[in-house]
């Protein structure tokens, strides 16, 4: 469906060659599969329970790799601000585990990740479908914003 969509629009001239019009739904889905990658690679660095980077670096990274380059001035100043709040590791997963952090254990720990390995293993591939398709179609619009 993906495919479709994004070839239905490109034949149709709805693009100025990688130049996406902004109200399409191939701009929508660049910047969904951004923001996944995004969320991908900071959930990917949960998975380590020892040697980990702090969540708040993880975010950096991945902010650098999947969003900066498409950000203009203002958000690449706010966007990190943002994120240097991150809490440590420990809280996040108790978030996502949907228990208080006192009660986070070695075992619930476990089950969390094994849960976030899940979503990482199946985000992953399909990431990367998208920026194969992106890619090929000529779809990847690299502009600021």
């Amino acid at each position: 469906y993906l495919s479709s969509l994004l070839e239905c629009e490109k034949n149709r001239g709805m693009h100025d060659g990688d130049e996406l019009h902004e109200k399409s739904g191939a701009m929508g889905l660049l910047w969904i599969r951004r923001s996944l990658a995004f969320q991908l690679d900071l959930y990917a660095s949960f998975l380590s329970r020892t040697g980990g980077v702090h969540p708040r670096d993880a975010a950096y990274g991945a902010y650098e790799e999947h969003l900066s380059p498409y950000h203009g001035w203002a958000l690449r100043k706010v966007f990190p601000a943002s994120l240097a709040q991150m809490p440590e590791r420990r809280v996040f997963i108790a978030k996502f585990g949907g228990i208080a952090v006192e009660e986070l254990d070695e075992e619930y720990d476990r089950a969390v990740v094994k849960r976030l390995k899940a979503l990482v293993d199946t985000w992953d591939p399909l990431i990367r479908c998208w920026e194969e398709k992106f890619e090929v179609l000529g779809l990847e619009d690299r502009r600021r914003v």
